[in-house]
């Protein structure tokens, strides 16, 4: 960090002694001058394009893993129905319990788990029992002979519904570090700040504070996009679990469905 200061103060001075050593003793209004130097447009232009580059990427790459979050939610959902269907085959007993923790499991994703990574990304301990008390039902049904092969492809699933999860919250943890933050910031406003020390004095000043206030909101509206898109789960574009609770309506219908499974509308178990 102190390398790059020194080496970024270094150049600058070097610049300015360089500028001097050319122009000699000519003035800024030497023809010389005027004809080998700068306008001072060209001294925002790097700064400008560097903010609407930055931008660009970050915005794409936020937009990813919003896409992303949406994408490993649906298939979580998916793997979980997947599994309530193999599961109609299993014997009574088995399929019941089955279907049940399917069930629990699905509402305490669309309660507790989705609140939780809305809040810091981390897994909700609900979830987490919901998830023990599958593999405990499925254990259970794997000890009857005669549900051999549904509880290969319901295992299999099973592995996908945990893959997905996994997935889902390391897409909603910010993906932004502090560091391209400061960034982003400090250069979208050094471009502003350049555009408005330098506009020109020609420019009747209603027209310069019009597109200086125009290109600070559209700048500032991509920062609060790019904010709200890194937190998939929260803000005003959020990653809704429409698609669980589509899955645990699906559960709760015959065939094999279970209507009234054993825990609250959170997933979580009920009290004895």
């Amino acid at each position: 960090m102190i390398a790059i200061v020194v080496i970024l103060v270094a150049a600058a001075l070097l610049g300015f002694l360089a500028q001097r050593r050319m122009l000699g003793r000519h003035g800024p209004d030497h023809p010389l001058a005027r004809a080998e130097g700068l306008p001072t447009s060209e001294l925002v232009i790097p700064a400008r394009t560097l903010a609407g580059l930055l931008l660009a990427f970050v915005l794409l790459s936020v937009y990813t893993s919003f896409e992303g979050a949406g994408t490993e939610a649906a298939r979580e959902a998916g793997a979980v129905l997947s599994m309530a269907e193999d599961a109609v085959v299993l014997t009574p007993a088995a399929r019941t319990d089955v279907v049940a923790s399917l069930q629990c499991y699905a509402r305490s994703v669309i309660g507790p788990d989705w609140r939780s990574q809305e809040d810091d990304g981390a897994p909700s301990p609900d979830t987490d029992a919901a998830s023990d008390r599958i593999a405990e039902t499925l254990r259970v049904a794997a000890g009857d002979q005669r549900n051999g092969v549904a509880i290969a492809s319901i295992l299999a699933d099973d592995s996908l519904r945990i893959q997905s999860r996994i997935g889902r919250l390391d897409e909603g943890r910010p993906s932004v570090p502090m560091e391209v933050w400061t960034l982003l910031i400090v250069t979208v406003a050094i471009m502003l700040a350049g555009m408005a020390a330098l506009g020109h004095p020609g420019v009747r000043t209603g027209t310069q504070l019009g597109v200086l206030v125009g290109t600070t909101v559209v700048f500032g509206l991509t920062l609060l996009v790019v904010h709200d898109l890194d937190r998939p789960y929260g803000g005003a574009a959020a990653v809704q679990p429409d698609a669980m609770r589509t899955v645990e309506r699906r559960i709760a219908a015959p065939p094999g469905g279970h209507t009234k499974p054993p825990c609250d509308a959170e997933g979580r178990p009920l009290a004895a």
